[in-house]
């Protein structure tokens, strides 16, 4: 049984050729650096927070040291990935430090504006990284993991929460970017047919956790904000309509990985794409 996730189909839209030496060709190395570790830290912090928000109390969450989880989070992922890299740091000491301050002032707002971000009257909390695995084609699964899953006890109304940390928020490109947004856009979809709930009764939104704001300004940017992608039906086809070309292009019908040429595709990401640095893609060969 194969699978494909959000993030294949990601990298194949940016760039084909990546795509086929890190899956097809198997050469792929993942590499784990201060942004990844940061992201971890913070989505593990934030879940375990909720987790006893909702399953125990406000007044009970209230009283976890997060700055503290934090900083054990990061250490721990650090640590982690240095012994995955035979003892070579992912990130420098001075990165940990400075991240780690970003952290703690979104900590803050996250408590700060919890009214705001989370405590609705009524909801419960179904699950913290909830796996979707549903089958696309016979041979080919999906696979996904829903960061937030939250559900309106009243209505059966049920809310997917995606948390992305980000250095300074995404920018108007970011937000209308059809590939970003479709990961959402799928997870509604495949959510829906899983676990058989009506898709009009299912709620998207990012939650945009910022390390930088612009200091000074007329008016105060938040910390954290949300992103409600547009997510009916017709955007919904679209993203699925994209998302089978990515599954056309690489897959043969008997579901084994099309051996043919893929297009290079020159532009920014390639400053920070592995191939280009080990020299294996034939434009910076």
């Amino acid at each position: 049984m194969k699978q494909v996730s959000y993030s294949q189909y990601s990298m194949w839209s940016t760039c084909p050729q990546q795509y086929k030496l890190h899956y097809i060709d198997g050469l792929g190395q993942f590499s784990a650096n201060i942004n990844t570790i940061f992201g971890s830290a913070c989505h593990e912090v934030i879940q375990h927070f909720l987790t006893v928000m909702y399953g125990v109390s406000k007044k009970q969450a209230l009283t976890l040291n997060l700055e503290k989880m934090l900083y054990d989070k990061l250490v721990e992922h650090f640590t982690k990935e240095r012994e995955k890299q035979d003892g070579q740091n992912p990130c420098t000491k001075e990165e940990l430090d400075e991240f780690y301050e970003d952290g703690k002032l979104i900590l803050q707002y996250f408590t700060k504006k919890l009214d705001s971000l989370y405590t609705k009257s009524g909801f419960e909390l179904i699950a913290i990284e909830q796996v979707l695995n549903q089958e696309i084609r016979p041979g080919l699964n999906f696979i996904g993991y829903i960061d937030i899953l939250l559900r309106d006890k009243g209505t059966g109304e049920v809310v997917i929460i995606d948390l992305k940390t980000s250095t300074r928020g995404w920018s108007k490109y970011q937000k209308n970017d059809k590939v970003k947004t479709s990961q959402m856009l799928l997870y509604k979809k495949f959510y829906s047919e899983k676990y058989d709930v009506d898709i009009d009764k299912i709620k998207v939104e990012y939650q945009i956790l910022k390390r930088k704001i612009q200091e000074n300004t007329e008016y105060q940017i938040p910390r954290i904000s949300k992103f409600v992608p547009a997510n009916g039906k017709p955007s919904i086809n679209n993203a699925w309509k994209s998302f089978n070309e990515f599954i056309d292009d690489v897959f043969t019908e008997d579901i084994e990985y099309r051996q043919k040429e893929y297009t290079p595709n020159k532009g920014k990401h390639c400053d920070w794409c592995e191939f280009k640095e080990r020299k294996l893609c034939p434009i910076w060969n």
